[in-house]
């Protein structure tokens, strides 16, 4: 197996388990990709992609994007966030075999797994939260294992996409069957065991997609689905504790919209309905790279108080993209996933890989995930998944 590969192996791993390690990988990626040439057929396979064109404009946009506004504060936040999206291209460009692909996946999965297993772990009382341990990991109550709680439920959702994509086209393949269904009840037992409601939605969504996709001319089949999807969330309401909290909160917090009430959902009213405030004022260029936190307090004082030193972005991609760099950046930014659904739609099984960037800009409604380290980085290695495994 070539270096690259071995690479592409350990950040696969090191993905759902340390930002650190994943930045060494990507770095040693980079490091290989220069080291690799070919430069001219690189570029080429670039030129043919709208897909990554696209990604590689809004790279540019935000660039250029410091060109406008006078408020630049978070610029290079932003900028060391988005251009670890320059992965993609890399590994889209990178000549990697199917082999290294498949023990690429297998290691991500397994990662995935050993996150799962020690988030069961603390949840169950069987060991303290790690950051008990060591100072190496964040000091963060609600942290379920490696990453925070909203990055790591992202995560198990994914890979349960992973483990029923790899399910159903290796039916014959007993033992990885078995295997996969068992982490899969592991990854769906950790997503209602824990806060991160963009995950469970996110499940939700993949298990609907799949369901119609694979069982729409087996009605029967389609129809044991969707029993299955009622019957596990009526088991995690009823069962988990924490997931049952979270349906009366939500309850409670639509009760209290607009009633200045300090909560959840309430902020986010507030981050949404004073970003499109200032979007009118400057929808078609925005206000330029890393201004939004500096705008969005010169509202008003409610405005300052609802950012409280901690929201930096307006918790949705698109607002946050229209923001900075207006119309012309959002559309860019739909382009990506635009021709990525194109891209798809083309391959095998295409509707089934389109389940991944459907998803994806759904749960960007909830946060910006495309700018958050390790969803980005997730984003950039499963896009490359479903656009060159063949899962088989």
């Amino acid at each position: 197996m070539k270096s690259k590969g071995i690479v592409l192996i350990l950040l696969a791993f090191f993905a759902p388990i340390s930002v650190f390690l994943t930045d060494l990988a990507i770095f040693s990626l980079v490091i290989l990709w220069l080291l690799d040439g070919q430069f001219r057929s690189k570029l080429d396979i670039i030129k043919s992609s709208p897909w990554i064109l696209s990604l590689l404009l809004l790279l540019f946009i935000y660039l250029v994007g410091m060109m406008w506004g006078t408020n630049h504060q978070g610029a290079e936040r932003i900028l060391q966030k988005t251009f670890i999206l320059l992965l993609l291209p890399i590994l889209y460009t990178f000549n990697l075999s199917q082999k290294e692909i498949k023990y690429s996946l297998f290691a991500f999965l397994t990662a995935t797994t050993l996150s799962a297993v020690v988030a069961s772990l603390i949840n169950l009382g069987f060991i303290k939260h790690l950051f008990k341990y060591s100072n190496i990991f964040a000091y963060n109550w609600q942290n379920p294992a490696f990453l925070s709680y909203t990055d790591h439920n992202i995560f198990l959702a994914f890979s349960l996409l992973v483990s029923f994509f790899l399910i159903y086209n290796n039916s014959s393949q007993k033992t990885l069957n078995i295997a996969l269904v068992l982490i899969s009840i592991l990854f769906l037992t950790n997503l209602y065991a824990e806060k991160g409601r963009s995950g469970q939605f996110a499940f939700l969504i993949i298990f609907l997609s799949f369901s119609i996709i694979a069982f729409w001319n087996k009605k029967r089949l389609f129809f044991l689905s969707l029993v299955a999807v009622v019957g596990i969330n009526l088991t995690a309401y009823f069962l988990s504790p924490i997931f049952n909290q979270r349906i009366i909160k939500i309850r409670t917090q639509v009760t209290q919209l607009e009633k200045n009430k300090v909560n959840n959902l309430n902020t986010r009213y507030y981050l949404i309905k004073y970003s499109l405030k200032k979007i009118r004022e400057k929808p078609i260029l925005g206000y330029g790279t890393g201004s939004f936190v500096k705008e969005f307090s010169s509202i008003s004082e409610h405005a300052t108080k609802i950012l409280a030193g901690v929201h930096q972005t307006p918790h949705n991609n698109y607002l946050f993209v229209w923001f900075e760099l207006g119309f012309v950046g959002l559309v860019i930014f739909l382009c990506i996933f635009f021709f990525q659904f194109k891209a798809y739609k083309s391959l095998s099984q295409g509707y089934f890989r389109m389940i991944f960037p459907a998803v994806f800009l759904l749960i960007m409604l909830t946060d910006t995930y495309l700018l958050n380290h390790n969803t980005a980085v997730l984003y950039c290695y499963l896009s490359f998944i479903f656009s060159n495994y063949s899962f088989k």
